[in-house]
């Protein structure tokens, strides 16, 4: 297969899977509610775990992880090169957050992204993780540590250059993880609402706010 049609290919395939709009199908199952007309109006496990509580919002999950499964296996069988799986990777994350399903809108990506990445190269993303978890506990602003953590992706996945050792990832020393890490981050804050209901969110992170 010539190498443009298979990039097409990999791109089209990646954005059809990540369209599918996991969360809005539970929040239909579970509740009959569409969730861009619900709270903040964002497409995410994290808003069905809100408003239609915990058993949707973990299937919602292992949905989206389940979906950067299928894509990274699929980039596996098309091409089994770096550049397709952070193709196919990006791709997929795009129609997470403009869904042709619906209409333009979804969610921000995140879970798609970190799944992808804890398989692709674990080790340095792993870094990028702990900064999250440091800047949760430290601020306690969910939203804040987000940011921080979109921010600090791309540097830590330099590290994939000098380390990303076997079997934990696929063994690919490539700056290109840094340039997806960027990609993303960008996505996010082009994504990103400042808008939030201060009692939901009360509700469903206790003293972690936005």
């Amino acid at each position: 297969m010539d190498s443009l049609p298979l990039l097409i290919g990999i791109m089209v395939i990646g954005y059809l899977i990540g369209s599918i709009p996991t969360a809005n199908i539970m929040m239909h199952v579970f509740r009959n509610e569409d969730l861009r007309r619900v709270g903040t109006g964002n497409v995410t496990s994290t808003a069905v775990w809100i408003h239609a509580g915990r058993l949707p919002g973990i299937l919602s999950l292992l949905g989206e992880i389940l979906k950067t499964s299928v894509c990274i296996f699929i980039a596996y069988l098309l091409a089994d090169q770096l550049w397709a799986y952070l193709v196919m990777l990006v791709s997929a994350v795009v129609g997470q957050i403009w869904s042709v399903w619906l209409k333009g809108a979804g969610g921000r990506g995140q879970t798609m992204f970190v799944t992808g990445f804890l398989v692709l190269c674990p080790v340095p993303f792993l870094v990028a993780v702990l900064s999250f978890a440091g800047a949760l506990f430290v601020t306690k602003r969910l939203n804040l540590s987000n940011q921080i953590f979109h921010l600090v992706s791309p540097l830590t996945l330099l590290l994939a250059i000098f380390i990303n050792p076997l079997p934990f990832g696929l063994g690919y020393h490539s700056w290109g993880y840094a340039i997806v890490g960027l990609i993303f981050c960008g996505l996010f804050f082009l994504k990103h609402r400042t808008e939030c209901d201060d009692i939901i969110q009360a509700q469903a992170w206790g003293n972690y706010s936005r």
